[in-house]
């Protein structure tokens, strides 16, 4: 008989959720989870130095999504819940080297000079635009061109992408990255009389209306920082945590699974929850299943550096108002955008000090990983000194990079995840969960490992 019923491989928030509702919903099933790295929250991680707070990656999740502050309310989280202030709704993009609001009303728009006369023009002939090709795994950038224009797609629609994705708009899936947006064109030939539609509807039954990238939802994190949420599933689950154990190998047979460490440990479970990123997957499933380490290999990630600098706010000569600023490609620059964390979140920089969240590299710049630790910050303090107006150097530098930052939604992303889960059902008791599959957001990790825990034959 299998030592445990399941065995988790990954330590980020995918597989520490699954762990949470495993141990919630099924607590008389053995669970053990498995991390490589010395420490859980893979891309999640919080330091603080000298009254700053600096998040390693993400730096927070939208709160529409009723499982995940189920989940923080149950993990004894939510007093310590901070949402982003209104500056948040403040959001500009560069345009000819200088920092133009993002109009968030029809007027404002009309009135914005983010785009040409022209270009606002088209924008607003969406309603008319030409539909979606019937079999056509449609590009994002595509999409937006055929709808609102080649300038919106450009300055509104590719910088919106690199903002979230680290991804360039024309190799991107439509359907699979915005699946809402590919849904409300196809059901309402418009995504404006979509989105009239949906605020009638959420009017009448009292509710608020989101755009066309999905429900409505505002900015929070915890009280200085993200990591809260991964220290308190290491609080509560220690008992059912290994960490510094990357898996070597897995191998099946008629009971169930068997890993083995890379340390020579073995383990074997009925259950085998794969929540690690997918090249990972690829490396300990080639002898267990060819063709499912090849599909996991088909998933490629945009690589990521995230360049938080610390200022004196006196020495910055733009007011912060906001959350920060997105960089279209069309601008020729390697910053992809830059967060006014500090504006944004209490207590992230000290009194009288500001703190910008960087990032630059993305699935357009996998040449910047070649670059030194000085060479990226000189790049992004030389960037923002231009950009913002800052005098003097920063009195705080860290530095984080991400080979593998955030999975690439290509074309053809649907067909790679029909072959995976074909794989998983002729190998039998095997999941996975995280973020290369169904979307790249904290709210949509949490979800596949509810729904993942939820489909488990216990």
């Amino acid at each position: 008989m299998p030592d445990k019923d399941v065995i988790i491989i990954g330590g980020g928030i995918s597989g520490l959720s699954a762990l949470h509702f495993l141990r919630q919903l099924h607590p008389d099933l053995s669970v053990t989870l498995y991390e490589a790295d010395n420490r859980l929250g893979g891309t999640i991680g919080t330091d603080h130095v000298d009254g700053y707070s600096l998040d390693w990656g993400p730096n927070g999740f939208l709160d529409r999504e009723p499982l995940t502050l189920h989940l923080v309310d149950e993990l004894g989280l939510k007093d310590v819940m901070e949402p982003a202030n209104a500056n948040v709704s403040n959001r500009f993009i560069l345009r000819g080297n200088r920092l133009r609001s993002v109009p968030m009303s029809p007027p404002k728009f009309l009135a914005s000079d983010i785009l040409s006369v022209k270009g606002r023009l088209r924008v607003m002939w969406e309603p008319f635009a030409s539909g979606p090709t019937d079999g056509v795994d449609e590009s994002i950038y595509d999409f937006g061109r055929r709808r609102i224009g080649t300038e919106a797609a450009d300055y509104l629609i590719q910088p919106m992408v690199s903002g979230v994705y680290g991804g360039v708009a024309q190799r991107l899936s439509l359907k699979s990255c915005f699946p809402i947006m590919d849904q409300m064109e196809r059901e309402y030939g418009s995504l404006v009389k979509a989105m009239i539609a949906k605020a009638r509807k959420a009017k009448a039954e009292g509710k608020k209306s989101g755009g066309p990238g999905g429900p409505g939802g505002w900015l929070t994190s915890f009280n200085g920082g993200l990591y809260p949420l991964v220290e308190q599933h290491a609080n509560l689950y220690a008992d059912h945590i290994v960490t510094q154990s990357p898996i070597a190998s897995i191998t099946k047979d008629a009971q169930g699974y068997t890993i083995t460490t890379k340390g020579g440990i073995t383990d074997t479970a009925r259950i085998l929850i794969l929540a690690l990123p997918t090249n990972n997957a690829a490396e300990i499933t080639g002898q267990l299943s060819a063709k499912l380490s090849e599909a996991f290999n088909a998933i490629p990630y945009a690589p990521i550096s995230v360049v938080c600098l610390g200022y004196a706010e006196k020495s910055v000569r733009t007011r912060l108002d906001g959350f920060g600023f997105l960089v279209p490609q069309k601008e020729n620059r390697r910053l992809l955008g830059s967060i006014w964390t500090s504006s944004i979140f209490d207590a992230r920089a000290p009194e009288g000090k500001v703190q910008f969240r960087s990032m630059i590299g993305g699935d357009g710049d996998h040449e910047s990983m070649d670059l030194s630790d000085d060479e990226l910050v000189a790049i992004v303090k030389r960037e923002l000194d231009e950009i913002l107006g800052i005098d003097g150097d920063p009195e705080l530098v860290r530095l984080y990079r991400w080979k593998y930052g955030i999975p690439q939604f290509r074309i053809g992303h649907s067909k790679i995840l029909d072959k995976i889960e074909s794989e998983l059902t002729t190998l039998g008791n095997i999941y996975v969960t995280g973020n290369a599959y169904h979307g790249i957001g904290l709210n949509d990790c949490i979800k596949q490992s509810y729904k993942v825990v939820n489909s488990l034959k216990a």
